[in-house]
């Protein structure tokens, strides 16, 4: 939030300066080309690039200011409150010092009623990119008690050349100081709801940051996604499922205590998990024993089925380096890889909702992960999957149809061999 805080506050530097800018180009051009009346008017050249030289100062006094702000949001620095006071009190006393300068030692009383005055409302227009109440407060009070108290000297106590007197009543001019304040309120409480909107979106910001990643402890960071944007419609689409099973899981836990458990199934499924992620699958479920994954879902991917060839060799090699190096006891996986149509979507109620994936895909990349148990292998795929791949240095052997448990027809099945 407080980094929120300095870029809008960057932000009305830099208008300001651009503000700034604009008037500059504007006041040199109105004297070489536009109204040179103007320029007699407010007492000629002399005072005319006076204040011209006062724009120059405030011009550069904002640059510094955008710099230091701007090196300040880099480091992700707190902007405090007295920065901002000083920086505040500063701007409102620039048209408060060209003022009584033209009025005190220039003897003009007519420049109270010039255009420098509105710079007055330009700061307290900008004063709501500050997002504090306070100080748009204290910019409208810093702008009322100045300009009421350059009219006051003007009118009782300076030397006032009688060409440079003003029409208007006196007490006019301080009406305008009370508008500065009440414009100045006006800001305050626009500010205050700028802050509350944006702490408001901040906020839930960081909730959703926060449920993604409680979520991507459970399930992986694109269900997570799914998940929180709440995609209610399911959809078809193509995608490779990757069925793994780990042999002999049953007499190996049946000797062994829960935190050796634990622990073994940590060291294996962390690296395999990891290999998933770099081939951009994503782990539907996991269970004691093995793991479900899927390529091309949620995000659409033409590759899924070369992802997830990939990705199987590269657990295959993976298993049998964390073996030779002792980090797990001897274990063999069992991989069964199908290409096909599933159907996606979140499924539940609002209390409770899964991202889930089904479709007979799912069911047949099962099926063919338990014949690697009959078939004495440890990665089979379907005709799907060896269609859409680049075989590469593996040696594919097929076995022929087989059939499945729960279909009616055979479906051809190969080894692969690393």
């Amino acid at each position: 939030m407080e980094l929120e805080i300095a870029k809008s506050e960057f932000q009305r530097t830099l208008i300001m300066l651009g503000a700034f800018v604009v008037g500059l180009i504007f006041v040199i051009a109105n004297y070489f080309i536009l109204d040179r009346t103007i320029v007699a008017y407010y007492g000629g050249a002399s005072n005319y690039f006076t204040t011209v030289a006062w724009v120059i100062v405030m011009i550069a006094y904002e640059l510094v200011i955008l710099f230091l702000i701007a090196r300040m949001v880099r480091k992700r620095m707190r902007l405090s409150y007295t920065f901002k006071v000083v920086h505040s009190f500063i701007e409102v006393t620039f048209p408060g010092a060209v003022l009584f300068y033209m009025v005190d030692v220039q003897g003009m009383l007519s420049f109270v009623d010039s255009a420098v005055v509105f710079l007055y409302a330009l700061f307290i227009i900008l004063s709501v990119l500050h997002l504090d109440f306070k100080i748009n407060v204290l910019v409208g009070l810093l702008a009322a008690l100045q300009y009421a108290g350059i009219v006051y000297y003007g009118f009782h106590f300076a030397d006032v050349k009688d060409s440079y007197r003003v029409t208007v009543p006196e007490n006019s001019l301080y009406l305008r100081s009370m508008v500065m304040l009440i414009c100045a309120a006006a800001a305050g409480f626009v500010s205050e709801e700028v802050k509350r909107r944006i702490k408001k979106a901040f906020d839930w910001q960081q909730q959703k940051q926060d449920m993604q990643e409680l979520l991507g402890q459970q399930v992986s960071h694109e269900v997570a996604e799914a998940l929180v944007a709440d995609r209610t419609s399911s959809r078809k689409q193509e995608a490779t499922v990757l069925a793994l099973d780990l042999r002999d899981f049953t007499r190996f836990a049946e000797y062994r205590t829960p935190d050796e458990i634990h622990e073994f199934q940590n060291k294996i499924f962390g690296p395999i998990l990891d290999v998933i992620h770099m081939h951009q699958g994503i782990v539907n479920q996991i269970m004691g024993d093995g793991l479900m994954a899927t390529f091309g879902t949620p995000n659409s991917n033409p590759l899924h089925a070369d992802m997830a060839f990939q990705a199987a060799l590269s657990i295959l090699h993976k298993v049998k380096e964390l073996c030779a190096s002792g980090i797990i006891p001897e274990t063999r996986v069992g991989i069964g890889l199908h290409s096909g149509l599933v159907i996606t979507g979140n499924i539940g109620s609002k209390a409770r909702k899964q991202y889930s994936i089904s479709g007979s895909a799912v069911i047949i990349a099962f099926r063919v992960e338990q014949l690697t148990k009959e078939l004495d292998s440890e990665l089979l795929i379907t005709e799907e999957v060896k269609n859409r791949i680049l075989v590469g240095k593996a040696t594919l052997t097929s076995l022929g149809a087989k059939p499945l448990k729960g279909f009616g027809t055979s479906m051809s099945i190969y080894r692969v061999d690393v």
